[in-house]
């Protein structure tokens, strides 16, 4: 396997590298929840839901493809990472599509919820793909922000949900946990971001073909609509970005239990933009999920002295 070209940051403490790792992360759970936001508003304006995916992932790409060559980086992977990278698309789209299909059965709040359970999915193939150990700490992290978003989503029952709306919930965690393990493993040997690029390049290919099958694009999009959706694609652009770079910093496990907090940011950001009103028991939800951060904090700190 060819190693990774040597990168300066690499060349700095690990406790420099565990901070700025965990800020990433937290960057990229923004940058994810002001997406969704400027996209649900891009939706309220009448863009369909598939030309809302194929245009925000097809900016995206054009924004990492001018990011790389002012770098002067390189387009090409290896055989190996470009196949890898294409294989990722797949599961871009997973996670797209099973939200998307979640929203059209079961609550929104639920589908995000059921979306939230591949940290458990990552902890598990980590032990085998990074070697990384299912310590109880870690477990009672997961468990415990899970708890928290079922309170902050306003989880009140499951009773005769629809049960395709579950398969494509579940659908859309494979997506993701797929995702964080796949990539991790290929950004060893290849440039970040250019994985980053061509995963992305493939899962725009098949959103288009998806909302081709659909319908086409929307006939008319106004001046306010195009706004929303490029502040959402410049935000998921930084989100990919910085969700990468996190993976490759502090492991998929760590960055997998921090994303638990872009709901929460979904929620707050929804409130100060929207005027939407936090509930105490959002409140509480959001004081679980910060504590099952804290506490995978907590024990990565103290695993690097």
């Amino acid at each position: 396997m060819k190693p990774k070209p040597f990168n300066s940051f690499h060349a700095v403490s690990r406790d420099t590298k565990t901070w700025v790792g965990f800020g990433l992360v937290l960057m990229a759970a923004l940058g994810f929840s002001t997406n969704i936001l400027f996209a649900n508003l891009a939706y309220r304006d009448g863009i369909d839901i598939h030309t809302i995916n194929a245009v925000r992932h097809f900016v995206t790409v054009i924004l990492l493809f001018l990011f790389l060559k002012i770098r002067g980086k390189k387009m090409k992977l290896p055989p190996r990472e470009r196949n890898v990278s294409l294989v990722l698309g797949i599961s871009v789209f997973m996670m797209g599509i099973g939200y998307l299909g979640a929203t059209q059965y079961i609550p929104v709040s639920l589908a995000v919820l059921i979306f939230y359970t591949h940290p458990f999915l990552v902890a598990i193939a980590a032990r085998f793909t990074e070697n990384e150990p299912i310590t109880p700490i870690r477990l009672m992290a997961i468990t415990i922000a899970f708890i928290g978003l079922a309170f902050a989503m306003g989880i009140q029952s499951v009773a005769d949900l629809n049960w395709y709306g579950i398969a494509f919930g579940f659908l859309a965690a494979l997506g993701a946990a797929s995702f964080v393990i796949i990539s991790s493993l290929a950004i060893r040997t290849a440039d970040t971001q250019t994985v980053n690029f061509h995963c992305l390049t493939a899962g725009t290919a098949l959103y288009v073909v998806f909302m081709m099958f659909n319908g086409g694009p929307a006939a008319h999009i106004a001046p306010a609509g195009w706004f929303k959706l490029g502040v959402s694609s410049l935000a998921l652009t930084i989100a990919y970005m910085t969700f990468l770079i996190g993976i490759e910093t502090i492991g998929p496990v760590k960055t997998t239990i921090l994303m638990n907090a872009e709901p929460i940011l979904t929620i707050i950001l929804a409130a100060i933009l929207l005027g939407e009103r936090l509930s105490f028991t959002q409140l509480i939800g959001a004081g679980f999920v910060m504590a099952g951060i804290i506490l995978i904090t907590r024990e990565y700190i103290k695993g690097s002295h």
